[in-house]
């Protein structure tokens, strides 16, 4: 059976996606934390292979080129992006980096770190600075709301807080 038919451990729990490489003159952004955890994921992913005694000669083959092509990945992501450290003086205000809590016309909360495209996780809180509800958010104070489109309808969203420190 097709392994695309059943539902096994593939090893990519917390791998983060590699998008498409920039347009020339592109700035690609990322914080230090997702810069560190590309160079783990490299350097993991150029290491021994956890898995090779597990696998068959063709499976151990077939794994090895998709390490070697997610390493070359890496490699041209980390020479592209450039790591942005919070700054002390954007307290206040939503900027690249930041902490955000939200809470939406209903009452709901939720929480977010405005981060690179390269680092993006939104069930991880994780939110692309590309997206649009990161790009309304940009340059925001602790008060100030944004409305948001989405598939289901426009969302207003307040923002709670702002913060530079991990929670």
């Amino acid at each position: 059976m097709s392994k695309a038919f059943t539902k096994e451990d593939s090893g990519d729990e917390g791998v983060l996606p590699v998008r498409p490489r920039a347009s020339s003159g592109e700035k690609r952004y990322i914080t230090p934390e997702g810069y560190r955890a590309l160079q783990e994921e490299l350097a993991a992913a150029q290491g021994p292979d956890p898995m090779a005694g597990a696998l068959t000669e063709l499976e151990s083959g077939v794994r090895r080129k998709e390490r070697e092509r997610r390493a070359q990945e890496l490699a041209a992501v980390l020479e592209e992006v450039r790591v942005v450290e919070p700054d002390a003086a954007q307290v206040g205000r939503v900027f690249f980096g930041a902490w955000v809590a939200l809470e939406d016309e209903d009452g709901g909360q939720a929480r977010y770190r405005i981060v690179g495209p390269d680092e993006s996780d939104v069930k991880a809180g994780r939110l692309s600075v590309e997206s649009p509800l990161a790009r309304a958010l940009l340059g925001k104070e602790v008060g100030e709301s944004v409305v948001v489109e989405r598939p289901r309808g426009a969302v207003e969203y307040t923002v709670t807080s702002v913060d530079y420190t991990a929670p």
